[in-house]
């Protein structure tokens, strides 16, 4: 049967209210995402538990995130709904663990390593973009994500990358530093958005 508290609430920023025991439901589907890519035997009981999980049918923009003794081992999503939750949930737990670039594919003993943490995304906000002061002036620190992109570039923090980066300067160099621009001169024909998240990590169960 469905989760009966399956129903969307939503709290400031767009973002959705919920349980702590939809939170859980939602950590063990994606864990069991990752852990079936190594045993097809699951795939029942993943099918399950995506047709059990709160808001299941909710398009949602998420981002699922591995870190193996503290330190990142693998983040994908999306930054605008793409898929109902059940599947974005799914797609992106298997991405971040074998599709991240910038990592070699999880192996099965690592999983047992690697905490799990999910955030989900509230809507994007434009915010001024023409200079590096306008975006530094839009950011709340420590509760914006943000996104820029320019012709050829693009590149995302999300809020939980500020309690690495707590400085506004340092958040933002590190973000063009990912996004390959050049930090010498403010890109042409920036565009930013800002966001917020719910972030929903384990406790170091399994």
């Amino acid at each position: 049967m469905p989760d009966p508290d399956g129903m969307l609430r939503q709290g400031q920023n767009g973002l959705p209210i919920l349980s702590t025991r939809q939170q859980e439901s939602l950590l063990r589907l994606a864990r069991l995402a990752i852990r079936s890519h190594w045993h097809p035997e699951l795939i029942c009981d993943l099918q399950q538990a995506q047709a059990e999980l709160p808001l299941a049918q909710e398009p949602m923009a998420c981002f699922v995130t591995l870190h193996k003794r503290g330190e990142l081992r693998g983040c994908i999503g999306c930054l605008e709904p793409e898929k109902p939750l059940a599947d974005a949930l799914v797609y992106f737990a298997q991405a971040a663990a074998f599709g991240d670039p910038r990592f070699v594919a999880l192996s099965e003993a690592e999983l047992d390593e690697c905490q799990l943490s999910i955030s989900l995304l509230g809507p994007l906000q434009p915010i001024p973009a023409q200079t590096r002061a306008q975006v530094l002036q839009a950011l709340l620190p420590k509760a914006d994500g943000l996104w820029l992109q320019s012709p050829g570039h693009r590149a995302t923090f999300l809020p939980a990358v500020w309690r690495e980066l707590p400085d506004p300067e340092e958040f933002l160099d590190h973000l063009l530093h990912k996004g390959g621009w050049s930090l010498t001169g403010w890109p042409q024909e920036m565009q930013g958005f800002r966001y917020r998240s719910l972030e929903i990590a384990e406790n170091g169960t399994k």
